[in-house]
């Protein structure tokens, strides 16, 4: 594996395995004073993100982790291996200076002391669809500084500060790691320990709420969009300003938002393919020649197709060492369903038979737009010098292209139109067309409803029939996106492939959950209504308690589904099940109040 520095030479060191660490991750040397200790518990910290570390690299032992801070959080080594590798770049790719970028992987937090799952769960629930977590994913932030030394035996110092989180706040993110980084190079660890303690100061992440973030100084102004703020991707929120001088206001206007422009500036003859390949869970590879490059190129094409949530996995940056290497690179079956960021020069023989890949060039928004190469097949990659920015796939579309869009985009370029207006246009068109080939889906999901009238009190609630393939096909040539889209091509086709894929299965289970989630709470307001006297007329003992128990069960059913049950329905419901408790012997009615089976 070639040496991530500027110029391979005599001096360049040789990036190996990761060192083995101490226990606790922090040496002895690292270990702050007493006064500087963290509080036993980092409640509110934890609730942001995981942890800092710093890698840095060893002559003699490669990458090590050098500190994890707060040190009582608990990282296996296999993590520790994987975060060590992911936090520098993994090939000779120019990164002279300091470096950000971002990557995501498999982690395993169940270790440590806070259960966020109820947060995240209320989290996911509340978000815009493509800013949920994933359950066992995380997103690292890494802010690599590597610059020529001559007090270092090989002639270079590097070593990078890493943010580990379970949320894709990649502005907000690369924000605290940009001042983080800064203060602990210049300060060292103990900028680490402030940086905590300050962080756990802040107010939790709530959804649609300006906050305000004070970090060294400085006062990071965001807002988390909601499931109703999040509709466009870049859409400016607002931003609580602080009665800090506006000097000291850092407004983050956006979380996640990123340059489309920089990173498709010279793919804008295949934006339509790339919205396909990722709308329909495509293999993609994305091959560039810098970490940054590559990590932004991979979260571009991930939310082309928002607000809709790409729901396959995705890796910004992806190395060689990876525990998933072998799965992703083998040639004796077919690609993962995946997109996969890298910049190894090895991966172009390893993900050879991969169907669509995508070479970014050292420049990807210098490119000229109108230079865009046809699509060629990957497996004619033989050569690594010969290997071109470009898309390299036999895929055919199902769309035709906006040729429309290509014109204003290239307009736009000649006319030095400013990169946010560029970058603003492709993302209000795609967002556009996802929501014309996502109108005809809910559509149909709400002819899959039960009618009221079928809604019985005393019977199980209703639930949401099954989605028939073939029953809504039928309808799209009639009803399809070519009433609020004027893009031509095979609608049906396209969601064919569309409903094969890990974004419909997502999409639907989420929608089914809703709607079941609403018709419990239907079925609950009727059951509240409903004359408890009247049914319990001949009812038996077992009738009578299997109402009671039932109930309760559907109560509980609700509010696990993060409902809140008002509170004049829940009145309701415990005069009815007295009155059906008041039918019972006095034990058995005793035995039932006293138990937790009742609200």
């Amino acid at each position: 594996m070639e040496a991530p520095l500027a110029q391979q030479d005599e001096s360049s060191p040789d990036l190996t395995s990761p060192a083995v660490i101490p226990a606790n991750g922090v040496p002895v040397e690292a270990v702050p004073d007493q006064k500087h200790h963290l509080p036993s518990t980092h409640q509110r910290f934890l609730e942001w993100m995981q942890c800092f570390c710093v890698v840095t690299f060893d002559l003699e032992l490669g990458q090590s982790l050098e500190v994890v801070c707060p040190s009582q959080v608990v990282i296996t080594e296999q993590d520790r291996t994987n975060i060590c590798y992911l936090a520098f770049p993994d090939s000779n790719s120019g990164c002279l200076g300091d470096t950000q970028f971002h990557f995501r992987c498999h982690l395993d937090l169940a270790g440590n002391a806070v259960d966020r799952k109820a947060t995240l769960v209320h989290y996911n629930a509340h978000c815009a669809p493509s800013l949920q977590t994933d359950s066992g994913m995380c997103y690292g932030y890494v802010y690599f500084r590597q610059v020529k030394d001559k007090n270092v035996r090989r002639g270079y110092f590097q070593k990078s500060v890493v943010l580990i989180s379970k949320y894709p706040f990649l502005n907000v993110f690369r924000e605290v790691l940009r001042l983080v980084a800064t203060e602990f190079f210049d300060n060292g660890q103990k900028a680490l320990e402030y940086a905590c303690k300050e962080i756990d100061s802040w107010s939790s992440p709530k959804i649609g709420v300006p906050l305000s973030l004070p970090l060294f100084g400085r006062n990071l102004c965001v807002t988390i969009p909601s499931l109703l703020d999040g509709a466009l991707p870049g859409a400016s929120y607002p931003s609580n300003l602080s009665t800090l001088p506006s000097s000291l206001n850092i407004p983050i206007t956006s979380i996640h938002d990123l340059d489309f422009t920089k990173s498709f500036q010279g793919f804008v003859t295949h934006l339509h393919v790339f919205w396909e390949l990722v709308l329909c869970n495509e293999p993609v590879a994305v091959i560039a020649p810098s970490p940054t490059l590559c990590s932004e190129f991979v979260q571009c094409l991930v939310w082309i197709v928002w607000p809709l949530k790409y729901n396959a996995d995705y890796r910004p940056f992806f190395t060689i060492h990876d525990p998933d290497f072998r799965d992703y690179t083998t040639k004796t079956q077919a690609a993962p369903r995946i997109i996969l960021g890298v910049t190894n020069p090895f991966f172009v023989k390893t993900l050879q038979h991969w169907p669509h890949i995508v070479r970014v060039g050292d420049s990807a928004a210098a490119a000229d737009p109108k230079s865009s190469p046809k699509p060629k097949h990957p497996q004619k990659l033989t050569n690594t010098v010969d290997f071109k920015q470009g898309l390299y796939s036999e895929y055919k579309s199902y769309l035709s292209k906006d040729s429309a869009l290509v014109k204003r985009l290239i307009k736009g370029v000649q006319a030095k139109r400013p990169v946010e207006a560029q970058s603003s246009l492709i993302k209000k068109y795609f967002f556009e067309l996802t929501q014309s080939f996502m109108i005809p889906l809910e559509r149909y999901v709400s002819t899959l409803m039960p009618l009221l009238r079928d809604i019985a009190p005393f019977k199980a609630p209703p639930t949401l029939r099954e989605f028939d393939f073939e029953e809504f096909l039928s309808t799209i040539e009639v009803a399809g996106p070519q009433l609020t889209s004027g893009t031509k091509g095979d609608w049906e086709g396209l969601y064919t492939a569309f409903l094969r894929s890990e974004n419909f299965s997502h999409w639907f289970a989420m929608k089914r959950m809703e709607i079941n989630g609403k018709l419990k709470l239907i079925h609950l307001e009727a059951l509240a209504d409903a004359d408890f006297a009247i049914w319990a007329g001949g009812k038996s003992e077992v009738e009578l308690v299997d109402v009671v128990l039932k109930t309760a069960s559907r109560v509980q059913s609700v509010r696990g589904d993060g409902t809140a049950v008002s509170s004049e329905i829940l009145s309701k419901l415990r005069r009815s099940i007295d009155v059906l408790l008041e039918k019972l012997p006095s034990d058995l009615r005793s035995v039932l109040k006293n138990s937790n089976q009742i609200f």
